[in-house]
């Protein structure tokens, strides 16, 4: 092979990988730009929120939060203390097929104690995450 051939092979190879390269940066240049536009927006919007809010807002979620607390503290001492019965319904799978899923008969349990609901435990989660996070926030600024 002749070294004026291997010189232009290499030549287009590396021009390829070198604009390749540059396409690769500029694309992560536009991405992080899109990104910054769209943190500037929910920026916006969260300040629009907190300005709209008022009192009234705080007051409805100091509310939430009681009724929240209440029930993951309150409810599950006052049941312990008085013997109260939780029903539950649940779907029970039997069979080879229980191990996708795919049949099953449904269950009803008694319960002498308080059911705690994914619906609670992830509403105690965005409290303390709201609480705990925004105090995170104040002591950086």
């Amino acid at each position: 092979m002749p070294i004026e051939l291997i010189s232009l092979i290499t030549g287009n190879v590396s021009g390829f990988i070198f604009k390749l390269i540059a396409s690769q940066t500029e694309a992560a240049q536009r991405m992080a730009e899109a990104n910054l536009k769209t943190q500037e927006a929910a920026d916006a919007s969260a300040d629009k929120a907190a300005k709209r809010g008022g009192d009234s807002g705080s007051w409805v979620r100091r509310f939430i939060v009681i009724m929240v607390l209440t029930g993951v503290i309150i409810f599950p001492f006052y049941l312990a203390v008085t013997g109260g019965a939780v029903t539950i319904e649940e779907n029970s799978p039997k069979g080879l097929l229980s191990w996708l899923g795919m049949s099953g008969k449904e269950m009803i349990t008694v319960s002498s104690s308080y059911l705690i609901l994914p619906e609670i435990r992830s509403s105690l989660l965005a409290i303390v995450g709201f609480y705990f996070g925004s105090s995170v926030v104040n002591n950086r600024k």
